[in-house]
């Protein structure tokens, strides 16, 4: 199967939120897996996931140590590119509905696959892997349930 545009709001359903967090989380650390590895980076996933009637719970992947990793970030003072949920709102992205069927371009053939995406009117969110999200403290999250950081 291919690829089909959802859009990106919250899930009501508590079954269908926690199988799309599981299969995301899981891909999200396969990604920063691959970006660590691919460009000699180092990567770091925090997510704190807090549900109704449930302790809140963390999982984490990093390349290295992530407390010195921590650290790092807290104590870095040089450009930073920085991405909120406002840098994302207004875009439509794309879900796959078939794990096989990854579209990466190691060997040089994506540049026709790109002209056919924007011919089409796909949009495919990449980030260059610089960036980060500020990390808050468990007792000051917001009303998001989940935070994520990338720190470079």
């Amino acid at each position: 199967m291919g690829r089909r545009k959802i859009e990106i709001q919250p899930i009501t359903h508590e079954r269908n939120r926690s199988v799309t967090f599981l299969k995301r989380k899981n891909g999200l650390f396969k990604k920063a897996y691959e970006l660590g590895v691919l460009c000699s980076v180092d990567v770091a996933v925090i997510i704190f996931e807090e549900r109704p009637g449930h302790h809140v719970k963390l999982y984490q992947y990093c390349s290295t140590d992530v407390h010195s990793m921590v650290q790092r970030h807290l104590r870095f003072d040089g450009e930073k590119d920085t991405r909120g949920p406002a840098d994302f709102n207004n875009t439509k992205v794309e879900e796959a509905v078939d794990d096989d069927e990854d579209i990466d371009d190691d060997e040089g053939n994506g540049q026709a696959k790109r002209r056919d995406s924007l011919k089409s009117g796909k949009v495919k969110v990449e980030g260059n892997g610089s960036g980060s999200i500020p990390i808050r403290p468990a007792g000051q999250q917001s009303h998001d349930s989940v935070e994520v950081s990338l720190c470079p």
